[in-house]
């Protein structure tokens, strides 16, 4: 089965806000990062009216314990990769937040390897982008 947004549960979607708004507060005030996440909520059907920052945070210890809760790996690994799309939206990735994602990923069950290939993926979506730009860009 193709696991995407719509098979989320209550549960899946709430883990997967809280995932998400760790990821935004380790680099706070990061507008393009904010933006980025509004657009993964309604993606994954949560209205972003909803959304409230100071609700939603919680510790990394806590969010571990959420995603070893959810019934699905598939759920798990989404829910990672979600992560490294908004940890690399703004284009710069801290080692803080590779390294927690690597530990959080690797205490839940998910090989660092796995990890590393949706840090790859996410990179090649990156270089995607730009190429698009320059196509758009070049000869003007």
């Amino acid at each position: 089965m193709l696991y995407k947004p719509d098979n989320f549960s209550t549960k899946d979607k709430n883990t997967c806000l809280k995932a998400l708004t760790y990821i935004l507060h380790l680099s706070p005030h990061n507008k393009l990062k904010k933006e980025c996440m509004l657009l993964q909520l309604r993606r994954i059907g949560i209205n972003e009216d909803k959304f409230d920052d100071s609700k939603s945070a919680c510790s990394k210890e806590t969010l571990i314990n959420n995603l070893k809760n959810l019934d699905n790996i598939r759920a798990q690994r989404f829910i990672i990769r979600e992560m490294i799309i908004l940890a690399v939206s703004d284009k710069e990735v801290t080692d803080r937040e590779i390294l927690d994602i690597y530990e959080i990923a690797e205490t839940i069950g998910i090989s660092g390897e796995k990890v590393g290939d949706f840090f790859i993926w996410a990179a090649k979506g990156i270089e995607w982008m730009m190429e698009g730009i320059q196509l758009v860009e070049e000869d003007l």
